[in-house]
């Protein structure tokens, strides 16, 4: 409804009195507060889609050379995660360990992957890499990204750090690593939601 409009069924006698000045002010006001709001919602929608096209970065894990430690703006989950994988900072490497047994005094690639991702709810089982292949969902996570390639070698990067038994000796077992390591061949799954 236009002002016109309104103005017009204002009788003619009232047209230039102080109640027609009113009702005229009155329907600018709510006129305004309607684009206002439209313009309100408007930004937040369009903001919400820019949030969706570009998410705000991920802070990177903190990293003393040994330990990994989550920021407080990581979901719990991953400090989850990443705390259960300190656990395992100090363990050898052994073929098969993490496999039979939960708790075990050494790991392979896929059991300490195994066990991180089963006490933190993630895995019903332990996997090895070949099954690791087709882990809950394809492509990379926003915070937790597991690699692998099956029969050969599974690893994973907890924001940006990554957790591996592939290091720069022989039977060294899972530890947290910066340098980056090559990709090709392995298959790039994440758990839901991260």
């Amino acid at each position: 409804m236009k002002v016109d409009s309104l103005v017009s069924t204002v009788p003619k006698t009232l047209e230039n009195t102080s109640e027609a000045q009113c009702v005229r002010q009155m329907y600018s006001r709510r006129h305004w507060l309607n684009l206002s709001l439209w313009g309100v919602l408007g930004t937040v929608s369009g903001g919400l889609e820019y949030y969706r096209e570009q998410p705000p970065a991920i802070v990177p894990l903190y990293f003393n050379g040994l330990h990994a430690y989550a920021h407080f703006t990581h979901p719990p989950i991953v400090h989850s995660i990443v705390a259960l994988a300190n656990q395992l900072v100090d363990k050898p490497y052994k073929w098969g360990g993490g496999h039979r047994v939960l708790f075990d005094d050494g790991f392979d690639c896929s059991g300490s992957i195994s066990h991180v991702l089963y006490r933190a709810r993630l895995l019903d089982r332990p996997l090895t890499s070949s099954t690791f292949a087709n882990y809950a969902l394809p492509g990379p996570g926003r915070y937790v990204t597991v690699y692998a390639n099956p029969g050969r070698h599974v690893f994973m990067e907890v924001c940006g750090l990554r957790f591996d038994t592939t290091g720069s000796r022989v039977g060294e077992g899972p530890r947290w690593r910066i340098p980056s390591r090559h990709k090709d061949g392995f298959y790039v799954r994440h758990p839901v939601y991260l």
